[in-house]
């Protein structure tokens, strides 16, 4: 998912024998951290000498999650101080099936500081046999105490036709102009695209785009049950409002005559887009907003979701 021209340096180290005992790897969410951590692991433990082979025995058991000096911690959720310590004990353990292993934290950013500071000595004081991926979206959430004793890899976003490649190896009966879209949205993250085509958020986009159609329209009767009859949850309700917000933000687009817009190809939708003002279409993406901001707040779903009907036909008239 990430651009591989850090996982091609880091190859080249390994053949080298020149890999540093303890690393922070950061990069957006879905960028692929975990891979390339993988995939880190799998040039140490590679028993040939073009890092990482792919065929011998510690690249297959890598690869197929079954390699038992390979540990992951943080996996389901933030790792506690019982699991640092249980890291610590084994990493003065003789590997199984290597002269490595290899321990990855995953959210590593959300470590308590005394879980922090427990991994401290194993910086200072590494076994030989060592080596440590800390995981983390932003460096800063990590100690100045860890971050110095660590070298740093951030991980770049894909060019657009490495998504593209990805993208078509994913979903083979894509449309050029879908792929297009999801690389606009990606912005270099395939995890972004390709979250964007599963099919939860096409669904969740969908239903954005239904409310969009009965608010420009003034389908009170319609919307108001769009908004009310699926009866959503509090989480539910506010992934429909972003991809109202994300659709109303491009429709802008659209009017002030931006080249490049994300709307989908619905001529009824395109036709009320046109039809719409400018101030409209503004304060329909602020009501938007400013009901997912309620919900954050625990605002009562049923009445933060009525309000919203309300003010997005009020706005459509303007």
């Amino acid at each position: 998912m990430y651009n591989s021209d850090e996982l091609r340096l880091f190859s080249q180290k390994a053949r080298n024998g020149l890999c540093s005992h303890a690393y922070i790897v950061d990069g957006d969410a879905g960028i692929g951290k975990l891979d390339f951590a993988l995939e880190c692991a799998r040039a140490l433990l590679c028993t040939e000498r073009d890092k990482p082979c792919g065929y011998c025995q510690g690249c297959r058991k890598v690869l197929s999650n079954e390699h038992p000096d390979v540990y992951i911690i943080g996996r389901e959720k933030t790792a506690a101080i019982a699991d640092v310590r249980e890291l610590i004990r084994r990493s003065f353990l003789k590997p199984n099936d290597s002269d490595r292993q290899i321990f990855i934290v995953k959210n590593a950013g959300k470590l308590r500081e005394d879980s922090q500071n427990a991994l401290l000595k194993l910086f200072e004081e590494p076994p030989e046999s060592v080596t440590i991926f800390l995981l983390t979206e932003s460096r800063s959430s990590l100690l100045p105490t860890v971050l110095s004793r660590a070298q740093r890899i951030h991980l770049d976003g894909m060019r657009d036709f490495e998504i593209a490649e990805k993208l078509r190896e994913c979903y083979p009966e894509l449309r050029e102009r879908e792929i297009n879209t999801a690389i606009d949205i990606a912005r270099g993250n395939l995890g972004t695209a390709l979250k964007y085509l599963s099919k939860e958020s096409a669904a969740t986009r969908l239903k954005a785009e239904k409310l969009l159609v009965y608010a420009l329209s003034k389908q009170s009767y319609e919307l108001t049950g769009a908004l009310l009859l699926p009866k959503y949850k509090r989480e539910q309700l506010a992934a429909v409002l972003y991809e109202l917000t994300v659709l109303l933000n491009e429709a802008e687009k659209m009017k002030y005559g931006v080249p490049k817009y994300n709307l989908p190809q619905s001529p009824e939708l395109l036709e009320l887009v046109k039809g719409a003002s400018k101030k409209a279409l503004a304060k329909m993406g602020e009501s938007a907003f400013l009901c997912m901001t309620a919900l954050e707040n625990n605002a009562n779903v049923t009445a933060a979701a009525s309000k919203l009907a309300i003010e997005l036909l009020s706005a459509a008239s303007r």
